[in-house]
């Protein structure tokens, strides 16, 4: 079986079917584990079909053929011009694809980022005690930006409406949001479904991305604060407005609020060692299985020179 033939394999598996498998009750027990999961695995698959249309398109220095006096054997099964130039192009195609999607979708919410923070500039009153800007409304809500002087936000009727605790609970999963830099993961997973809205991979990707998000920031938030309070302010927040203005800040009260309500108030076991080895295992064995599967013919072929000189 030739390099390309096992790449696009790994391709076709990795897209339509680990989905299935990082959409089960293990993720939202160990969400950010689950999150390098989603990642690694879109990583590998962009990386296994490009990889595979090389392999196709330079076959003799990425193909997995005999060395010596049987290599001429397998030549002519090699393909023609036409077909390795069209696997050339598959994989230029999926490479400049992504890189488009990826590039315009952080364009376009760096402009929406970039309007959201000079509303708040304009708009808040800063509060040093909170360390964040309140806005004027009574609706409650709570949301964070990656970028400008003021990157948490507040509404008076949530300062209004939550105690201290709560309130600092609710700060804290904020700036968890900020410290995981989870507008940049979500950003990318909503430009790669744009890219290739086909494969279940991208598809799920951001919305099991977002949900996974949330949850990771109310476990951050929970280790330094009551999860009592957590769970109480998410569900005065879930009442008031679901998303901030321009529609990409990050907000504790959004996605899959009851789902995190209950997670909070029953919080479910720590995964145990070997199986949070395992799922790291698979994690690094997702992004260098490309890699392997290019670079052992390689090795090989240099090794086999080195042997005839």
């Amino acid at each position: 079986m030739t390099g390309a033939m096992i790449l696009a394999a790994y391709a076709l598996a990795a897209g339509f079917g680990t989905p299935i498998g990082l959409s089960r009750g293990w993720a939202r027990r160990s969400p950010r584990m689950a999150m390098i999961l989603w990642l690694a695995l879109a990583a590998s698959w962009l990386t296994a079909v490009a990889l595979a249309g090389l392999a196709m398109a330079v076959p003799l220095a990425l193909t997995w053929q005999p060395s010596g006096a049987q290599a001429a054997s397998h030549l002519p099964g090699l393909p023609g011009p036409a077909a390795a130039a069209a696997a050339g192009l598959l994989a230029a195609a999926v490479i400049v694809r992504a890189a488009w999607h990826i590039a315009c979708g952080l364009i376009l919410v760096r402009r929406e980022h970039r309007a959201l923070s000079a509303f708040l500039s304009a708009a808040g009153r800063p509060d040093t005690a909170l360390g964040a800007v309140i806005l004027d409304g009574d609706a409650p809500a709570a949301y964070c930006l990656p970028r400008g002087r003021h990157r948490v936000a507040v509404s008076a009727g949530t300062v209004s409406r939550l105690g201290p605790g709560p309130l600092q609970a609710v700060l804290a999963h904020e700036r968890a949001h900020l410290r995981g830099h989870h507008h940049l993961l979500l950003a990318l997973a909503s430009a790669l479904a744009r890219a290739f809205p086909a494969v279940p991979l991208f598809a799920r990707a951001a919305a099991e991305l977002a949900v996974l998000a949330e949850m990771a920031a109310d476990d951050a938030a929970a280790r330094h604060h009551d999860a009592a309070d957590l769970a109480a302010a998410l569900v005065i927040l879930a009442s008031g407005a679901a998303l901030a203005p321009g529609g990409t800040a990050l907000t504790a009260g959004g996605t899959a609020a009851v789902a995190r309500m209950r997670r909070l108030l029953a919080p479910p076991p720590r995964a145990r060692l070997p199986a949070r080895t395992v799922r790291l295992a698979a994690g690094l064995a997702a992004l260098a299985i490309p890699a392997a599967v290019i670079g052992l013919p390689l090795v090989m072929a240099a090794c086999d020179a080195m042997a005839r000189t």
